[in-house]
């Protein structure tokens, strides 16, 4: 295994030499290691930084080569640090990562992140779940073994199942039934949140999404768990099915329902926490603007709107986002972008609002 000296955020790292076009990577390098999730580690860091008080006990479950722990490590002010693989050479490549930046707060460990969790006498204030495809199997490990308040990170790239494409994987795995349309990043972010709700409450703990967002080909999610039967009901009365036409969408209550279109269980509820929100600050690759467009979409209702899709509707040509909002505002509804499509907009007008106001 060759390897290359680089440098993310803060912190000198130790990689396989990669391919350095962005995107999707094969799971078949010795050690795995994509230069495309930076951006990934980035919004950890920042969000650490607003989370840790300093002495939490964190573990990087899945780490391969290391670089979220190592980073974690190096770069937050937090207490003692694992870094594990179950992989043999990964192993030994974090333990490298860990000399190069001469850490003192950081256990190397080589086991299956279930089995570690499930015998580790100490429970974990943060637990980050980082798998190549889905969370699915090491994700209630992490739930029965986290501290009351402590936060799970959970990234699915299983975006295909997730968001359509395989509905019948998306049933198997999540419990939940994937449409693919203009929204399918939402839906598909909202069943992998849903599923952590409700694999929470069956141990009678509520699961709260402090940051969830689509970014490339990932989904991730950081979850405050909450231990209480209480929390867990609460959280699952944000589940919901809806169903999706041409141009919107509506709840269960909803009347002719075309089953084709159904999306859910999912999580109904907020992505963001407004205060996690006001303390994160940029880091690496996630810059003043991201943030900005989060804020700006924290209080609006699920799902979004597409302007390309409402111009085919109508057989006319999109107008511009900014003249689309301003029209939004001007019937007296909010509008906000949306990180999901750079065409897409999130406002608590319905759909005949809509229908009124672009037609």
């Amino acid at each position: 295994m060759n390897l290359i000296k680089i440098r993310e955020g803060k912190t000198d790292l130790l990689v396989p030499e990669h391919e350095k076009k962005l995107g999707p990577k094969s799971s078949r390098t010795k050690v795995f290691y994509n230069p495309s999730m930076e951006i990934n580690r980035d919004i950890c860091i920042s969000f650490l930084k607003a989370l840790c008080e300093g002495n939490e006990r964190i573990i990087d479950g899945m780490a391969a080569s290391g670089a979220r722990g190592v980073r974690i490590a190096n770069e937050i002010n937090c207490g003692a640090v694992v870094v594990n693989d179950v992989d043999s050479d990964a192993f030994d490549l974090i333990e490298k990562n860990i000399k190069l930046s001469e850490l003192e707060n950081v256990t190397p460990s080589k086991e299956a992140i279930e089995i570690h969790l499930l015998e580790n006498r100490y429970k974990y204030d943060y637990i980050d779940i980082d798998p190549f495809g889905t969370p699915v199997p090491f994700y209630s490990p992490a739930v029965k073994t986290i501290s009351n308040r402590g936060v799970i990170a959970v990234t699915a790239t299983d975006t295909a199942p997730l968001c359509g494409t395989y509905p019948k994987v998306c049933q198997r795995r999540y419990s939940s039934n994937s449409i693919n349309n203009w929204c399918c990043h939402e839906i598909g972010l909202r069943i992998l949140i849903g599923f952590c709700v409700r694999e929470a409450a069956r141990y009678d703990k509520g699961a709260i999404p402090l940051l969830s967002y689509y970014n490339g080909h990932h989904f991730r999610t950081y979850l405050q768990i909450i231990e209480g039967a209480k929390r867990g009901n609460q959280a699952i009365e944000k589940l919901e099915t809806y169903y999706f036409d041409e141009l919107g969408w509506y709840e269960e209550r909803g009347k002719n329902k075309n089953r084709l279109n159904e999306a859910g269980p999912l999580w109904s509820g907020k992505l963001f926490s407004k205060k996690i929100l006001k303390e994160i600050e940029p880091v690496g690759k996630l810059d003043d603007e991201t943030i900005s467009l989060w804020k700006s979409e924290c209080n609006m209702p699920p799902f979004f709107y597409d302007s390309n899709a409402l111009g085919s509707y109508f057989k006319i040509a999109p107008p511009s986002m900014d003249e689309l909002k301003e029209r939004v505002h001007d019937n007296g509804f909010e509008v906000s972008r949306t990180h999901f499509r750079p065409t897409g907009f999130k406002t608590d007008a319905g759909v005949n609002d809509i229908k009124h106001i672009f037609g």
